[in-house]
């Protein structure tokens, strides 16, 4: 082994520990720049670029920097973004699940998915099936992937007029039902939570959670030979963002508790 080379890893060897990143840096053989995608789902992921982009964002960067890794992230509409992940056009999807893309790699999980009501303050009812939303004016995201009994209720009540109203944002959901255009929102809960404390709602909505929770993850593409690889890292990453605290401390700038 030529001499410098060998000076250069016994520096390493020395130094890195002490900054306590040494095993996480040296198990890398060199920095990727890893690219995820997703469309606009805050808090789990925001607006690119600014202070706040979202803490699943933030956990990956965090996560993943010690291994020299450059996480880039940029919004794109949904059905773009599992065509580039499967093709490995882009690195990872933020936000999904072996459910919806059972061929990808997953992260640990990183948050979770719960579908909840949202009523107007003092109009609350205890609801234990979506059916017994019938009659009720029921808003709900275009295109969104909700679970199934969500989804076979707005089917089966979309011939009823005015009773399912398909909108277009979680604003758009809070603002409808406080106009009183329709009675009842059903959104992921943390994201419903997260808009109506952006529009300074939260005190004129009641939510009530209904289905289980589920976990969230960052899926990479099977066809990315690394994939594998930052899974791993994530893993050692994470455990050490929870051991100093930092994991907390990016959820608690959304609002969120973990």
């Amino acid at each position: 082994m030529p001499l410098l080379r060998c000076a250069h890893i016994l520096f390493l060897a020395l130094i890195l520990p002490l900054a306590g990143i040494g095993p996480l840096l040296v198990s890398s053989a060199r920095a990727d720049v890893i690219e995820l995608r997703a469309d606009p789902w805050c808090p789990f992921n925001c607006t690119p670029g600014s202070a706040a982009p979202g803490f699943m964002v933030e956990l990956a960067r965090e996560a993943l920097a010690p291994f020299g890794h450059e996480v880039r992230y940029a919004q794109l509409n949904w059905s773009r973004s599992l065509v580039q992940v499967r093709s490995g056009e882009i690195t990872g999807l933020i936000g999904t699940d072996a459910s919806e893309v059972p061929e990808l790699i997953f992260s640990p999980p990183l948050g979770q998915y719960q579908e909840a009501l949202g009523f107007r303050r003092g109009e609350l009812r205890e609801i234990t099936r979506i059916s017994e939303l019938t009659g009720l004016r029921l808003g709900a995201t275009r295109d969104y992937d909700y679970t199934t009994e969500v989804l076979e209720h707005i089917a089966a009540r979309s011939p009823e007029p005015g009773e399912i109203q398909l909108l277009s944002g979680n604003d758009a959901l809070a603002r409808n039902l406080l106009a009183g255009r329709i009675d009842v929102m059903v959104e992921e809960h943390s994201a419903l939570l997260y808009q109506l404390q952006q529009l300074g709602l939260q005190d004129q909505v009641v939510l009530l959670p209904h289905a289980q929770s589920s976990s969230l993850h960052i899926g990479f593409s099977p066809r990315h030979p690394r994939s594998a690889l930052y899974v791993r890292q994530m893993e050692q990453g994470l455990a050490e963002l929870r051991r100093s605290g930092r994991y907390r401390a990016i959820l608690a700038r959304y609002g969120l508790k973990g």
